[in-house]
């Protein structure tokens, strides 16, 4: 996760050079701050995982987004959300879940007009970080155990509406396809590799609130 965690934000930081020396260009110059919490549903890959004895349920998401207004409508940043998912079998352990941590690099294209509701379009990139309930052998015996597998290649898109409460925040409501290319990734267990084979992709809507900061040029 680390090293997903790292590439991402070295791309943002060439993003943010690139804002920084049009500052004296730019009448304005805005960044946007959004916390986000929702409900996510598998519809590939976890909802069929351990031939469907570890089948996710519809789990909930939660996250941040921190973006730069490269032109007054379209804004690059960092995202980074959290999903979480329960076992959809009651014969399995009720503590066991399936985890993503997902850092990403995010575009968004807000329709602007005189109206106080802005929807936008969003596209992002970037790794997810599973920890998935596997069955692994310990020992001599079987258990159940919360998985780290490496990072998988993702992308997803949407869009969402933008609704100003004063000049400078608001609320949002988004909708979005995730897809990870997860088919090859692997975890390890005392030397034993459990490969996930599948590609996933989830559905996410959620809410949450936006701050806009600007330079007052």
């Amino acid at each position: 996760m680390y090293k997903s965690a790292l590439i991402v934000s070295g791309i943002l930081v060439l993003m943010l050079s690139s804002v920084v020396s049009a500052q004296d260009t730019e009448e304005k110059d805005f960044m946007e701050v959004a916390v986000f919490g929702g409900l996510s549903n598998p519809i590939g890959g976890i909802n069929k995982w351990g031939s469907d004895s570890l089948a996710a349920k519809s789990g909930w998401n939660a996250g941040l987004d921190v973006g730069f207004f490269m032109t007054p409508s379209l804004v690059l940043g960092l995202n980074f959300a959290y999903n979480q998912y329960s076992i959809d079998n009651p014969n399995e352990p009720s503590q066991m879940h399936h985890r993503l941590y997902n850092p990403a690099i995010y575009a968004k294209y807000y329709f602007f007009s005189e109206s106080r509701f802005a929807p936008y379009i969003k596209g992002q990139a970037g790794f997810d970080n599973p920890k998935f309930a596997t069955l692994v052998l310990d020992g001599a015996q079987y258990k159940y155990r919360e998985l780290s597998y490496k990072p998988a290649f993702a992308i997803g898109g949407g869009g969402g509406l933008f609704v100003y409460t004063s000049d400078a925040s608001g609320f949002f409501v988004e909708a979005n396809v995730h897809h990870a290319f997860s088919t090859d990734v692997v975890g390890t267990y005392q030397s034993q590799e459990y490969k996930f084979g599948k590609a996933s992709t989830l559905i996410d809507v959620h809410a949450g609130l936006a701050a806009l900061f600007g330079s007052g040029k």
